[in-house]
């Protein structure tokens, strides 16, 4: 007959703890074997930061020229009345409108900012297309005004010709 072998309350208590450490010890020796040649995500992210501050004060100076640049375009659109333009102006505000929506498009910034400026371009190009309208009304509006006083003189004449006419009748019945 074999005997049993039993563990006192305590060995057990040691016989535990040893293989808790065993087991904390293999995840070491095994996390040290398979993550050895893993880089860490947190070790570039000094570098990371430093160019997106670069990159933010460079968008940042850019912007400053765009801000000159979206003012002027829109100052010239503004001052457009109910005239039309001249062509000139057109073609300095089209290409104010232009330079707007390209102004970052070929940067490679990943600012998000940078969204707005083509976005700024379209609002330009339909207010610029609205005072195009706007004049081109008005010159309907004031070239109607001419036709109508035109016929208005026109009507007046032939009116005073009838009443001539009608005189002239009437005296030559009597």
């Amino acid at each position: 007959m074999q005997g049993q072998i039993t563990l006192s309350k305590k060995e057990r208590h040691y016989q535990f703890l040893y293989l808790i450490l065993m087991l904390l010890a293999a995840l070491i020796f095994l996390g040290i074997i398979f993550l050895k040649g893993f880089e860490s995500p947190f070790s570039d992210e000094d570098i990371i930061s430093i160019r997106n501050l670069e990159e933010k004060t460079k968008f940042d100076q850019e912007q400053k020229f765009t801000y000159k640049l979206m003012d002027s375009t829109f100052s010239q659109i503004n001052r457009l009345t109910d005239q039309p333009p001249q062509p000139f102006t057109e073609n300095n505000i089209m290409n104010g409108i232009n330079d707007v929506a390209n102004q970052l498009a070929n940067d490679n910034t990943t600012d998000i900012r940078k969204d707005a400026f083509p976005q700024i371009a379209k609002f330009y190009k339909m207010y610029f297309d609205d005072k195009k309208i706007i004049s081109s009304k008005t010159e309907n509006i004031k070239s109607f005004q001419k036709q109508f006083e035109e016929c208005s003189i026109g009507f007046k004449e032939k009116k005073n010709q009838l009443f001539q006419r009608e005189t002239a009748l009437k005296s030559r019945t009597q």
